[in-house]
């Protein structure tokens, strides 16, 4: 299977491991990514060992990306990967591509100095980002600046932001895009962007 292209499936179910550099179950692979990892693409990875797969508790599918499996993940994408439309399956090949961009090309963003604390839980940020967006705009999939966004979410860690915002975008639920015309951004623009890969992200919005 080495000189052999992966489906689209089993890359974008590597590069989702690697990202989360733990292992994942089946139910979140799929519930969460958008990726349903069916017998034939899971066999596939696991003869070629590039993910390992257990059976925890009831039953359930735990995977694993190994040392080649995370090599794998990025020789594919730079070979491209093929999308057909701008889903959130594409959106997380495309965020996942950016990640094999060497450091070096990657601009220096300094963070405001910031020092909230939250214990929310992911789904309970994700409310709170859902919130903030119907606030500032009156209608999904209208265009919001993060820096309006952070604003309203001031309270909540950046970081917690910052996973759960990709995690919104990553499944599809949000889209999150550099902006057109960077010369007219500010500098609290600049500071509040989110970093994505190598890439500095002004905007954000929930589809309909």
């Amino acid at each position: 299977m080495s000189e052999e292209r992966l489906t689209y499936r089993q890359v974008a179910a590597l590069l989702v491991l690697r990202e989360l550099g733990t292992a994942l179950p089946h139910k979140n692979l799929k519930d969460e990514w958008g990726l349903d990892l069916d017998t034939k693409n899971r066999a596939g990875l696991v003869d070629a060992k590039l993910i390992e797969s257990e059976t925890k508790a009831k039953r359930a599918l735990w995977y694993t990306i190994t040392p080649a499996g995370e090599d794998r993940a990025i020789e594919e994408v730079r070979k491209g990967v093929p999308v057909s439309s701008r889903s959130g399956k594409a959106l997380a090949l495309l965020y996942l591509r950016s990640l094999s961009v060497p450091e070096a090309a990657a601009p220096i963003i300094e963070e405001p100095v910031r020092a909230p604390v939250t214990t929310l839980s992911p789904e309970e940020v994700e409310d709170r980002i859902r919130t903030a967006y119907a606030k500032i705009t009156p209608g999904a999939g209208r265009w919001v600046s993060m820096t309006e966004l952070r604003a309203a979410l001031a309270d909540i860690d950046r970081d917690v932001q910052d996973d759960v915002l990709r995690a919104m975008m990553l499944a599809g639920r949000a889209d999150i895009e550099p902006v057109a015309i960077v010369s007219d951004l500010r500098p609290e623009d600049h500071a509040d962007a989110i970093v994505i890969g190598s890439t500095p992200n002004h905007q954000f919005r929930v589809g309909a």
